[in-house]
């Protein structure tokens, strides 16, 4: 769904959108059974040399775009595959994932009924047998020490109401970007936006970006 609106505000625009399920997503994972991973960048370059070869799209504008666990995902892959242009944040993730997943292990462990669905999809996602196995592999997904290497334009966008992933994470993210061209930006209460991935009012989100593109890229 959020590529769906993303993808029709950026064709309203004149852009080509390439949405794919990479590693540890959608029918690679549940058809294919291919795991996350944390060198997100080779799934980036494949995308990246793709959408490159194509006689329609200028290879020198492309952009990459993370949604909610994308938000590691694509500063992962600009930090590593220089060709793009430009990468968005759509959401900033955790940025200790060894905390989060422990903290998942720790609810799961006090009370699994009161758990949300998704906690215990993470060792599936991750390709372990259980939380316990998960934590040490989330540890590798980190962009400490990896998101100074980003230097194309940058942009992170994050809700201050955001109960599934705290706002400091996208502040440290901000700060950590190697990027002399990157922007911050936290969707208030007030104008709405501002939960997770801006899923209360999608609309000011994909605005935002869109025009951050066409300012940036």
């Amino acid at each position: 769904m959020s590529v769906l609106f993303n993808g029709l505000e950026f064709a309203g625009r004149g852009w080509h959108t390439l949405a794919i399920d990479g590693p540890g997503q959608g029918e690679s994972i549940r058809l294919r059974d291919i795991k996350t991973r944390y060198d997100y960048e080779a799934a980036g370059t494949a995308a990246y040399e793709y959408v490159a070869a194509r006689p329609e799209v200028d290879p020198k504008r492309v952009a990459v775009m993370g949604y909610s666990f994308g938000g590691y995902y694509a500063p992962r892959i600009v930090a590593f595959e220089k060709r793009y242009a430009g990468c968005i944040a759509f959401g900033a993730m955790h940025w200790s994932m060894e905390e989060w997943v422990d903290g998942i292990r720790q609810a799961v462990k006090s009370d699994a009924k009161k758990s949300a669905q998704s906690h215990f999809q993470v060792p599936w996602v991750f390709g372990a047998k259980d939380l316990d196995e998960a934590v040490p592999m989330a540890k590798r997904f980190s962009l400490a020490g990896v998101a100074g290497n980003i230097e194309c334009p940058f942009l992170v966008l994050h809700g201050e109401n955001d109960r599934i992933v705290p706002l400091d994470s996208a502040r440290k993210l901000y700060e950590a970007v190697g990027s002399k061209r990157k922007t911050l930006k936290v969707f208030t209460t007030g104008e709405g936006g501002a939960e997770h991935v801006q899923v209360d009012n999608r609309q000011v989100g994909v605005d935002y970006i869109a025009d951050w593109i066409s300012g940036n890229i």
